[in-house]
């Protein structure tokens, strides 16, 4: 890996800004940590990035390049560099992750994942990645790029146990390892990321996605960045997504949360997450629905994605989406 581009001292310290690490809690090398010591601190590290760093694809649609450049430079100017506030989906934000772990000297690597589609009830091709960290003996998933259901701490390859998804919640999640029903060898197994909305409850284990143990290159990524970028029928490019999680430190007045500053993050355990999609902002917090809000038209939209996600678009970028089918058009009487 001694050609994978790597973050220097100055852009990881700019990384900690970014996700609001406490200065005494700054890291720049984890080789000489115990194995303990290391998945306590890829612990923090995603927490932080889970509520600072947006899963999003505004650039799809708010911009008039609508270009997604997955290089790690690109993505730290994009992502990091003050005053961004910015995110972007799976193949921005875990190939920064990445970049950002390989830099303090995790042992990790990179891989693709087939997204499930519950309407159809088959797996896509590979249009997702995740990461694999290993610690001593044990490898752990990891994914910052899958929006509100995606899993909020490291899950260890090999142990089929359920865990909370939010410590607050019914939802559970697992990791399961089998054949996937389209394969036509049934003897080759993969890693299943599963969802399950109250088990308690009788409800069903939903699969998310798969993914395989073997590494992606960063060629891969980029190849298969084309299929949420270009493709027509990929709802990326058709509707709007932006959301990240909450903590309970984060308060919950009539107009919700803001931005999250350093006491929100580092004080509060994860508890819910901010979800726009489309025309609609929810705040789904302990197994329900905080509050929800429909917006009328362009405006409400612009002004609600800089108040709770801290990004503030310029006019170029605003006026970008005017046509698209993505557009909130405004409501208008015909006389």
């Amino acid at each position: 890996m001694a050609d994978r581009p790597r973050y220097s001292h100055d852009q990881l310290e700019q990384f900690f800004d970014r996700i609001a690490i406490p200065e005494d809690f700054r890291r720049y090398s984890v080789v000489a940590f115990s194995r303990t010591d290391q998945h306590g601190y890829l612990n923090l590290l995603l927490k932080h990035t889970l509520v600072r760093i947006p899963f999003e694809n505004l650039t799809l649609h708010y911009s008039w390049h609508r270009t997604i450049n997955v290089q790690p430079q690109h993505l730290f100017n994009k992502i990091v560099r003050q005053p961004s506030r910015r995110g972007g989906y799976c193949m921005e934000v875990n190939s920064l992750f990445h970049t950002v772990l390989l830099s303090i000297g995790y042992d990790v690597f990179m891989t693709g994942a087939r997204v499930y589609e519950k309407e159809t009830g088959k797996y896509g091709g590979f249009s997702h990645c995740v990461n694999i960290v290993i610690i001593g003996s044990q490898r752990y998933m990891v994914d910052v790029g899958f929006g509100a259901n995606g899993p909020t701490r490291p899950l260890r390859l090999g142990s089929e146990g359920a865990m909370k998804h939010i410590e607050s919640d019914f939802a559970h999640i697992r990791l399961a390892h089998r054949p996937i029903p389209q394969q036509v060898d049934q003897t080759c197994k993969v890693w299943i990321y599963e969802h399950n909305i109250n088990p308690d409850d009788g409800a069903d284990w939903v699969p998310m996605y798969c993914f395989a143990d073997f590494e992606f290159l960063l060629e891969d990524i980029r190849g298969m960045n084309l299929s949420p970028w270009k493709s027509r029928s990929s709802w990326f490019t058709q509707k709007i997504v932006l959301s990240r999680f909450t903590t309970i430190v984060e308060t919950d007045g009539p107009d919700g949360p803001g931005y999250p500053s350093q006491k929100v993050v580092a004080e509060g355990h994860i508890d819910g997450a901010l979800i726009l999609f489309q025309d609609t902002l929810k705040w789904r917090r302990n197994g329900s629905i905080e509050f929800e809000v429909k917006f009328k038209n362009e405006a409400e939209r612009i002004e609600a994605i800089g108040r709770y996600f801290g990004i503030e678009l310029d006019q170029e970028d605003q006026e970008a989406i005017r046509g698209t089918i993505s557009e909130i058009k405004s409501s208008r009487v015909l006389f």
